[in-house]
């Protein structure tokens, strides 16, 4: 049988914190909101409210108060968000680490990105450059909201957005501007004016995401308000607006890129002097090669888009990475 001396097994043995806990409680101490926290997160407000109390109860002290207005720290709070953010930086550099060693396989990139994203537009022809035997890229969607939790957090390596999210530790990169245009069921009168106006366009039923691109929805927004024009949107998902605009139930605003997908029953109009700009963001602190070629990838797909379809995207007169950092304020979107 074996003995142990006395003092060899701690009295009390410290929990495990579990790194959903603590991304948890570090988006309501960045949000300082539960809603808006959760929201970003892509989570229910009650779970999250579970995560940060399972932590509290696995800490024994209370970390957020709880007031009407949403959530402040307390000062063992403020405490912990230095070693939570920490601790989650430790987890992606043993990530990294792990896949930078010589027999270690394929390195796997997840990126998120606008859906759908048309074939032969900048996320197809990135991924396409960057894909070999050593990376492998997954892409999900998250909406405006949810960008900076997630890279924050890494659960998403890179972000392609019109929106970049401000905050502490990223770098953004714009890419290329990108000419809005009307999406129009085939036969549609409007269709015959070109660039198609946005008080025609405000005088049918628009059909937008205004969710999942909520800064795209205030850009158009603005640029009608600026000429007296009100559009009322028809909240609608992403992957059915094509359809809908298919069946002659209302019109929308897309990328002009979207022409190249193929959808069947729409055409597509310019719209007058509105365009958008699509930007890489990624953690400041993210040296991996597959991050940089991420990104060294988007810049080379941008500048040959802007070649071959000069009538559909362009590149900013302003290019290289900035560090993004709370409270800067991002740069208003161009209207050309």
């Amino acid at each position: 049988m074996n003995t142990y001396e006395a003092d060899a097994l701690p009295a009390v043995t410290e929990p495990d914190i579990d790194p959903r806990l603590l991304r948890a409680f570090l988006a309501v101490a960045r949000e300082g909101h539960f809603g808006h926290a959760a929201a970003g997160l892509g989570i229910a407000q009650p779970a999250l409210s579970r995560q940060v109390r399972r932590l509290e109860r696995l800490l024994g002290t209370d970390l957020l108060v709880r007031t009407p207005r949403g959530a402040e720290l307390t000062e063992a709070g403020r405490t912990v968000v230095p070693e939570a953010e920490r601790a989650l930086a430790y987890n992606r550099r043993l990530v990294r680490a792990a896949r930078s060693t010589a027999d270690a396989g394929p390195a796997l990139l997840t990126v998120s990105a606008p859906m759908p994203s048309p074939p032969g537009g900048l996320l197809a022809e990135a991924v396409r450059r960057l894909w070999s035997g050593r990376t492998r890229v997954s892409v999900v969607e998250l909406q405006d909201g949810q960008q900076a939790a997630a890279l924050a957090d890494g659960r998403v390596d890179a972000v392609l957005t019109w929106d970049p999210p401000v905050a502490d530790g990223l770098a953004c990169e714009a890419l290329v501007e990108e000419r809005t245009s009307a999406l129009l069921a085939q036969g549609h009168p409007g269709a015959a004016t070109e660039p198609m106006s946005l008080a025609a366009l405000g005088a049918q039923a628009v059909l937008f995401p205004v969710r999942e691109r909520s800064h795209c929805w205030a850009q158009l927004d603005a640029a009608a308000a600026a000429e007296g024009v009100g559009i009322t949107p028809v909240p609608t998902a992403p992957s059915a607006v094509a359809d809908l605009v298919a069946a002659g139930l209302g019109v929308s605003a897309v990328p002009g890129s979207f022409r190249f997908a193929g959808y069947p029953g729409v055409t597509f109009v310019p719209l007058e002097r509105l365009s958008g700009t699509m930007s890489v963001v990624w953690r400041r602190d993210d040296d991996s090669r597959a991050v940089a070629g991420f990104v060294a990838a988007c810049r080379d797909a941008a500048r040959s888009l802007a070649a071959a379809h000069g009538d559909v995207w362009r590149l900013p007169e302003a290019t290289g990475p900035l560090v993004r950092r709370a409270g800067s304020g991002p740069e208003a979107p161009p209207v050309v």
